[in-house]
């Protein structure tokens, strides 16, 4: 009898070693491929956002906690109001459209990265800026969305004001 209750948990203690844990499967789940794909749609609704002068849908890019941080001075701005303002902005400026161009993503299930190009038109076609961004993309809700969303130019600085 003793030998059998051995030989049982020691089974036991085989099966419960093989079982995939939570964690495992939690982690197993992630695929990165898939995630490039979401990033790939957000950017395209996030530039037609743009096209359409529509601000909830450039805001829905974003999770509720979303932020981004404009080059040239601006401030940080973040959730639905510091979005919307920064919208404002944008449009005030004379953005038409931008264009994105991925380099780069990497990262897990927590956070992903993208690394990438960027360039922003006029309505006229004409290149008001371009540059450089990294974007931390966070699943919020099922989605893919954009977290903190920071870009820098590579155009040269305005000449200074000419002193009298």
């Amino acid at each position: 009898m003793k030998k059998l209750c051995v030989l049982f948990l020691s089974a036991m203690i085989i099966l419960a070693c093989n079982q995939p844990t939570a964690t495992k499967e939690a982690t197993g789940s992630f695929n990165l491929d898939s995630v490039k794909v979401a990033i790939a749609a957000n950017n395209k609704t996030f530039s037609e956002a743009i096209e359409k002068n529509d601000s909830a849908l450039f805001i829905s890019n974003y999770t509720t906690d979303g932020c981004v941080m404009p080059n040239g001075g601006a401030p940080k701005m973040c959730g639905a109001e510091g979005l919307s303002k920064f919208f404002g902005m944008a449009k005030q400026m004379g953005i038409n459209s931008v264009k994105l161009t991925t380099t780069e993503v990497l990262g897990g299930k927590e956070l992903v990265s993208e690394e990438g190009l960027y360039e922003i038109l006029d309505k006229a076609g004409n290149a008001i800026d371009k540059g450089k961004f990294i974007v931390t993309w966070k699943e919020e809700k099922g989605s893919w969305k954009k977290y903190r969303d920071i870009w820098n130019s590579d155009m040269p600085p305005p000449p200074p004001p000419v002193k009298k």
